[in-house]
């Protein structure tokens, strides 16, 4: 596998980009729930095939054929994965290859260039994937099916875990290249939160088994850990399921977006210095810049999710993609009909 170097975004270039950076960082600060420690089990090995073969840009535009219509891939489009990790405290990594946290909140993030337009992807953490494992020199030894949320599990914590995540998104959304990766631990809910003053919305579930004060039907500003808890629980909420939460992130992220645009411009190096510690990410700071640009002046298209169904396997959550829904969404993203 192909390890890239990190880079931090400097401050003056998120200064430069304002408060619509933060609001691309706003999607995956929803951070998770630790649900629990996954047990090691056995897995497939024998392939060799390491991320940066996979998510290698085509010489030519790929074509496909889907229900007797053919379609070739798009050009001018960044796609970046933002990750919002179930640990607390500072992103300080282990010295491990496996051990790195669980992934709870995945986003993709596609810019489209040609079009002028941007769109978000949220994936569901409990997706049954081909998730890499890593061997004990951090390379990819073999594939198993599992959680999408583990992928980020193998690896250090930091950059191998982002890079292994990355290659499982792609292989997810059939090769589709990954330009950057940006993750954060669930601590920056809070700390973000509190910094905007405080987040309003409607309470759309019965916490009562979690939280008194969170009465379902009232509306409620949220602060600090409370945010955190209404955007992570699950046990004992609604379903119990992970589609239920993703729609409470989807409403916390809305409500966070208008409290952003409320703020000042010494807002955005404010946030950095809170969430820096917190955060991972190969995106470099120019990189950072242009993408806010083009997310404050393109069209923002409405948020994908892919269909499937919930069972549970071995006493967890297992989300089973709809294959035609996957496939759907892949060419709305990605491709446009060949004529």
């Amino acid at each position: 596998m192909s390890y890239r170097r990190h880079h931090r975004l400097h401050r003056r270039d998120l200064i430069r980009a304002v408060l619509v950076v933060l609001l691309a960082v706003a999607f995956l600060l929803a951070g998770g729930l630790l649900i629990g420690r996954w047990e090691s089990r056995k897995y497939a090995t024998g392939s060799t095939e390491s991320g940066s073969a996979v998510i290698a840009e085509e010489a030519e535009p790929k074509e496909l054929t889907w229900q007797g219509q053919t379609y070739r891939q798009r050009t001018g489009l960044s796609t970046y994965l933002l990750m919002g990790i179930d640990n607390q405290g500072a992103a300080e990594g282990v010295q491990s290859y496996e051990g790195g946290g669980q992934a709870d909140v995945q986003m993709v993030l596609v810019v489209d260039d040609a079009n002028q337009t941007w769109q978000v992807l949220q994936l569901n953490r409990d997706s049954i994937v081909q998730v890499p494992v890593l061997g004990v020199q951090g390379q990819v030894i073999g594939y198993q099916e599992e959680q999408l949320a583990l992928a980020h599990y193998y690896g250090d914590g930091r950059e191998s875990s982002c890079e292994n995540t990355e290659l499982a998104v792609s292989l997810l959304l059939q090769d589709q290249p990954i330009d950057g990766y940006m993750a954060v631990n669930m601590d920056a809910v809070g700390i973000l939160t509190d910094l905007v003053g405080g987040v309003t919305l409607t309470v759309s579930s019965d916490f009562s088994a979690i939280d008194p004060t969170l009465v379902e039907g009232e509306t409620v500003t949220l602060q600090g850990d409370r945010a955190l808890t209404y955007v992570r629980s699950r046990t004992g909420i609604d379903d119990g399921t992970n589609l239920a939460r993703m729609a409470r992130q989807r409403q916390y992220l809305t409500a966070l977006e208008q409290r952003l645009r409320q703020q000042d411009a010494q807002f955005a190096a404010k946030a950095y210095d809170a969430l820096s510690d917190y955060m991972v990410t190969d995106i470099g700071s120019k990189t950072a810049s242009r993408i806010g640009e083009k997310l404050k002046q393109y069209t923002q298209l409405d948020l994908l999710t892919i269909d499937g169904e919930n069972v549970v396997e071995d006493e967890h959550w297992a989300y089973h993609l709809d294959e035609n829904s996957l496939q759907q969404t892949i060419l709305q993203l990605f491709y446009e009909k060949k004529e």
